[in-house]
Parts: structure tokens; sequence; C-alpha cells
């Protein structure tokens, strides 16, 4: 089959675990003997493509990936104008008349157009959509912790119902995590579409599962935080909850290492400065990540806001490190079924307690991360490229 993938970003210009997602379907597709090509945007006056000799990739220019340093108040009229982009739109359904798929996959589409599912339906091309997060629902793609009125909001309501009438119901709707498909239900959306829950599968660079590391006796214990360097994602709270913990037992033999980037490592570079523990390390590829969870004793995800399915959670368990995480959201769904700790998300006695256990019991931790290695076989890429294959 000849499939196109549609993303609002892909390498080199990824941020996040759904641009990765995406990147590991087209690799898998290609690998099953399918013919692929991907339309995603790229910053203004960027280099307007990549080298890739399995796949063509179509860059539409666009502000997407450039949204966070437009000031606030400009932010709505451009969530409105990119929903009715009708030039993005016509130059996609230009490529999917040349190109021919037989099968349209999209993912995120903030940035490109919302008026894309219904090309695709004009076209008359078997349409899937993949669910991320909650972009549909609300224009920031974020429901906080202790927030969650904000979808009831009078514009919120109004943005969703644009995007439910943009939207209709696509031939199939996929979710990782059941949390998210019922949100969209409860909201009404995708009421003709077959719908199907399918894990994300972990990323290949984790393919070859590796042996739980022990701690050795006397030794520093590392926490560890991966991700994006942003207030949502829980960072500033994580650093204020550690820093207590250290003061509450003076001498401490544990440390925090973080590694990311984003808009709040300056404020995170000030924080770590007053406490020797913390080590901020900024961004790193996806093998120093790796080389860092190898030599770390426990991953922390300390997110303020409801995650789908965190990529991060599968590279962990793929390398035996255990997982210590907020309870929203997917979450809970992706560590009952690896294995993990969970604590109140934003609740500081809790996460602070749960720390201190884990420090307390490396031998009950390295048991949880080996068997989180030996469960993360079944999500790897080839599987789920068989699952979703199946559905097409």
């Amino acid at each position: 089959m000849k499939i196109c993938l549609i993303n609002n970003l892909y390498k080199p210009f990824a941020k996040g675990g759904a641009e990765r997602i995406v990147e590991l379907q087209a690799e898998g597709l290609i690998q099953a003997g399918h013919e692929v090509f991907i339309i995603s945007t790229k910053p203004m006056f960027a280099k307007s493509k990549i080298q890739n000799p399995k796949s063509e990739i179509y860059y539409l220019s666009g502000f997407y990936y450039n949204l966070g340093k437009i000031p606030k108040i400009l932010r709505l009229p451009w969530h409105l104008i990119d929903m009715f982009d009708i030039g993005n739109c016509l130059k996609i359904k230009s490529i999917l008349k040349k190109e021919k798929p037989d099968i349209v996959i999209t993912h995120n589409l903030k940035g490109l157009s919302y008026l894309i599912p219904k090309a695709i339906k004009c076209l008359k091309i078997k349409h899937i959509h993949i669910l991320h997060d909650i972009q549909l629902l609300h224009p920031s793609g974020l429901m906080i912790c202790h927030k969650e009125k904000q979808l009831n909001s009078f514009p919120a309501k109004i943005y969703a119902n644009l995007c439910q009438r943009l939207f209709a119901s696509p031939d199939i709707i996929i979710s990782p995590s059941k949390w998210l498909m019922k949100l969209h239900e409860e909201k009404n959306f995708f009421n003709q579409s077959k719908k199907i829950i399918l894990p994300n599968p972990a990323p290949h660079l984790f393919s070859s599962p590796l042996l739980p590391r022990r701690r050795v006796r006397g030794e520093v214990f590392r926490f560890l935080y991966a991700g994006q360097i942003e207030k949502h994602k829980g960072i500033l709270f994580l650093i204020e909850s550690f820093s207590i913990l250290c003061q509450n037992f003076g001498r401490c033999g544990f440390k925090l290492i973080i590694a990311g980037d984003g808009s709040k490592i300056k404020k995170t570079r000030q924080l770590a400065r007053i406490n020797k523990y913390i080590e901020i390390l900024g961004w790193k590829n996806k093998e120093e990540i790796k080389e860092l969870m190898k030599s770390a004793n426990c991953l922390i995800i300390p997110s303020l806001c409801y995650e789908n399915s965190p990529t991060v959670i599968y590279e962990a368990a793929a390398t035996g490190l255990p997982v210590l995480a907020s309870r929203l959201g997917g979450i809970p769904e992706l560590i009952h079924e690896l294995g993990g700790i969970l604590f109140k998300a934003g609740n500081e006695g809790d996460l602070m307690h749960q720390m201190k256990w884990a420090i307390d019991n490396p031998e009950f931790l390295y048991k949880i991360g080996e068997k989180s290695r030996k469960k993360i076989k079944k999500f790897s890429l080839e599987l789920y490229i068989k699952k979703l294959i199946s559905v097409l």
C-alpha cells in the first residue's frame, strides 16, 4: 500500500513524543514493505527538506514551530486562522492528488489546517486519525491538574464544537490510551468512526532490552528527569519538592539529574545553583538519554498536565529503569501495564514520600525495573505495525 503520514512536525524539527511516534510509524511501515510519504511543516526560511532516500517528505512553511515565541495576545487569532487555513489545505490536497495514496494517517494537524479531514474525504481516500493530546478540545492541547474546568469554558466549547464539525468522523480513530478516547467520546467527537485503542510502540533504539542496574551500597541514588523544561511538565514543582527532601535529610545520598530544554531552562538553572544535589545537563540526544537511563536509579515524570502515553516511559522500561510518575491522564494505564510507582499529581508531600520510599527500597525498585524490561517486548515496533496494518 501507499500510505501518507501527516503531522505538524517531523525531523529535523521534531520536539516531542508525537513526532517520535510518526517517525517510528514511517520506519515500521517501510520495513513492512509499504510505500510511505510524509507531509509536515518547517519554520519560515528554514531549508525546505532533508535527504531521505526511503520516503518523500513535503515541508510546508509556517509559524507553528515557533508558536511559543508569539505573544499570547496574538495566539488566539493565529489559532482561528490556522483552523481554516485554506492555503495549506489546497497545497496538501494537491500533494495527495499527485501521490494518490491508498490511506492517509493524520496525527497532530495544528499548524497545518483543520480543513484537511474534509479534503481527504473529498478525495475519497481512507482516513485514519491518531490522537496524541487534547488539541481538538482546547487550543493549547493541555489540561492542567486542578484546572480541568477550562474545557468547559465558553471559548473552549466554541473551539471544540468547530473542531468537531471540521473533523467529522474519519474512518478510524486510534488512541494509545482509553482515557484520551473516552474524553473525546464524552465531547461527542467521532460518533461514526471505528474506534481502536492501540498503545504506542517502544522506540527501536531501545528494542534490545538491557539488564536493569542494581544500586551499589553507599552509591549516590540518582533520580532522572528527561523531557521538556516547561512548567506544565512539572519540572519546577519537582525541583521544589526535591529541595525540601534534601533539607529534611541534611547530607543526602541522592541527587537529581535533569536533561532537556525549554522555556523554563533559565529558571531551572537558577534554582539548581542553590542546590548542589541538582545537576542540569541541557538538551541530550537519544543515545545520550539512553546512557543516562542506564546510569540512573529512578525516572521521575512529575507532569502537571494530563499526558496521553509518554514515550519516555517506554524508553525507561526498555532499559529496566523504574518509573515514578503523576497519576494523571493515560499515565496510570501504562504504569499498570509495565510496572512503576504513581503519586498524586501536584502533591508535594506524596511525591517526596514516594521518592524517599524509592531511596530506601532499592531491591524492590530493581524488581520493578526488571519486570518492566520483560514486559516491554509486547510493545515492539514490529508488533505495533502488524496491529496497525490489521485495522487499515
